[in-house]
């Protein structure tokens, strides 16, 4: 009872503007500034589902098939690794050779893996399977809304894999939703696929790609054409 007589002797003994400041003070909330600008290069490593990828592809009864991509970056202060699964739709066989030019050898299974599928539908595959982002870079979590993927071509005049310093890859490009301070910045994520591993390949993703040889089971996203960025 004392603390409340107390209380008002004081607001009253308090001219009206010092009471509204008072008021401003106490409900006013803190505003978080926006995390600075992010800029990392991109390294790492994308695996097919076994064996590979291949001009005719591999037949299976499986519907879809999971490519891995797994990711580390660099230049942007401490930074956690990021591994995403894409998941393909497969191709559904007619018959032997149906498609044609694939693996297909009756009804009822269906084709993986084929080098003109990867092509051509690749970056449907990552904009589905890739719909939400979450990665760790300077010390903050960002949450991602993806907006579209498209093929992306890069130059690798630093050390060209097989000699060709032509690269092929994917633009992931997002809007942060989290944290609240950064939500509506731009994300664009850039890989390059440079090197590449698996039977009878040369060492080049796109050279490989382009001549239907060998089986290529993994492609390096390249460190040196590869980007991050927050803004």
């Amino acid at each position: 009872m004392r603390r409340k007589i107390l209380m008002g002797v004081l607001a009253l003994a308090l001219p009206v503007g010092s009471l509204f400041a008072l008021e401003s003070s106490a409900v006013a909330k803190t505003v978080v500034p926006p995390n600075g600008p992010v800029n990392c290069t991109v390294a790492g490593t994308v695996t097919s589902a076994a064996p590979g990828l291949s001009k005719e592809g591999t037949v299976t009864t499986a519907k879809t098939s999971t490519t891995t991509a797994t990711t580390h970056f660099t230049g942007c202060g401490s930074a956690a690794s990021l591994t995403v699964n894409i998941v393909s739709k497969n191709t559904k066989c007619k018959g032997a050779n149906d498609p044609s030019g694939t693996a297909c050898e009756a009804k009822h299974t269906d084709v993986y893996d084929t080098e003109s599928g990867f092509a051509s539908t690749g970056t449907s595959s990552i904009a589905k399977s890739l719909k939400k982002l979450s990665f760790t870079v300077g010390g903050v979590t960002y949450g991602t809304k993806t907006i579209s993927a498209t093929a992306a071509s890069c130059t690798d005049s630093v050390s060209p894999p097989g000699g060709v310093p032509t690269e092929t890859g994917f633009k992931v490009s997002g809007e942060v939703k989290t944290p609240k301070n950064d939500k509506g910045q731009t994300t664009t994520l850039i890989a390059c696929l440079g090197t590449d591993t698996g039977p009878g390949t040369s060492g080049s993703f796109l050279e490989d790609l382009g001549s239907g040889n060998g089986t290529i089971a993994t492609a390096a996203i390249d460190g040196n054409t590869s980007t991050l960025s927050v803004s």
